[in-house]
């Protein structure tokens, strides 16, 4: 899908505004998304790779990365609700189909001021009830995200998956929770006190799990930012440019 002799040869080819498809099969729109996950990890790494460099498309692992060095797997997932996927196959024909997470309603204000008949239907089994409390999103994120890593590692672990010397899987969170920022430069009314420590929560059930032993490299598309888990820690890094989306 890309071949590149240099970094800067690399970000010319890679187009932030491109947006996964409306309409097409569901393998084509499995695809269009993968590529648009595999974009913004190119755009967060590409002075950070070995050249020359090839990416190809292909299955278990969804993406091969050839570089100077060495072969790199990388395993896509978006990290949504079944039914929220079964609703984003409804609203194909009314938007994008793209469909954003759900927003955080303000102070005191009541849900139905933010909510719609579709998102209800979504909520009823997991959200409904009382509003957000205290650290709730960011604790149901960590769990969340450590769901979506295990179900990766079986997946792994498979006959079938072509495991190389590294291996990164790459998560985009489009889990419908309040909008959290994650990052020290975020704007500090939006700037939650338990963010940070979420970070390093995940990061610490990463390590004790030895997820690291399967995916040395774990990274989250998460609101304009790529997280990035490796046995080091954690690196928020911003992949977001401006009127990019």
């Amino acid at each position: 899908m890309w071949a590149a002799a240099d970094a800067a040869s690399l970000r010319a080819q890679l187009d932030l505004r491109e947006q996964p498809l409306a309409g097409g099969s569901g393998a084509e729109i499995k695809t269009q998304r993968e590529r648009w996950m595999m974009v913004r990890w190119l755009t967060v790494w590409a002075s950070q790779l070995e050249y020359p460099l090839r990416v190809s498309k292909r299955e278990s692992p969804d993406f091969m990365v050839d570089t100077g060095s060495g072969r790199i797997g990388l395993e896509c997932m978006e990290v949504v609700p079944e039914a929220f996927k079964q609703l984003q196959a409804k609203l194909n024909g009314v938007n994008s189909g793209w469909v954003r997470p759900v927003p955080d309603p303000r102070g005191g204000e009541a849900r139905n001021e933010w909510d719609s008949p579709l998102l209800r239907q979504l909520l009823a089994d997991t959200y409904e009830g009382s509003p957000w409390a205290g650290d709730e999103p960011e604790r149901l994120w960590v769990e969340v995200m450590r769901w979506a890593v295990e179900k990766k590692r079986q997946v792994l672990h498979k006959p079938a998956f072509a495991r190389q010397p590294r291996n990164v899987l790459l998560l985009y969170d489009n889990w419908p929770l309040p909008a959290v920022a994650f990052v020290e430069e975020a704007d500090p009314a939006v700037l939650r006190s338990w963010a940070l420590a979420a970070l390093q929560e995940l990061s610490r059930q990463l390590r004790d799990s030895d997820a690291h032993a399967d995916f040395q490299q774990i990274d989250i598309l998460h609101d304009g930012w790529l997280l990035s888990f490796t046995d080091a820690g954690v690196q928020p890094l911003r992949y977001r440019m401006p009127a990019a989306e």
